[in-house]
């Protein structure tokens, strides 16, 4: 999977207490996005969750993927958000 090289986007959520960060990276050539969770930040509310995640070793753990063509901070941070909700973190 190759990355479109400038286009990227830094999505957080910080509420309630939460600092995390993810970063979604477009598929170079695709309307499609691939969003991280960095594998570098405190992830212990995630403990026995990320397992069934990829992990990259550059990028940290694919958490999901976006078909648009261009991804907002907005829809971004809503899909997180989501995400975040189906596990029951938040």
């Amino acid at each position: 999977m190759n990355f479109e090289t400038y286009q990227h986007l830094h999505i957080g959520y910080y509420e309630s207490g939460f600092d995390l960060e993810a970063v979604a990276y477009k598929i170079q050539g695709e309307d499609k996005w691939v969003v991280f969770l960095d594998a570098e930040q405190d992830l212990s509310i995630f403990k026995g969750i990320l397992e069934q995640y990829n992990k990259n070793v550059s990028f940290g753990y694919e958490i999901f993927t976006v078909n648009t063509d261009d991804l907002s901070y907005e829809s971004g941070q809503v899909r997180l958000m989501d995400w975040l909700r189906q596990l029951y973190i938040i």
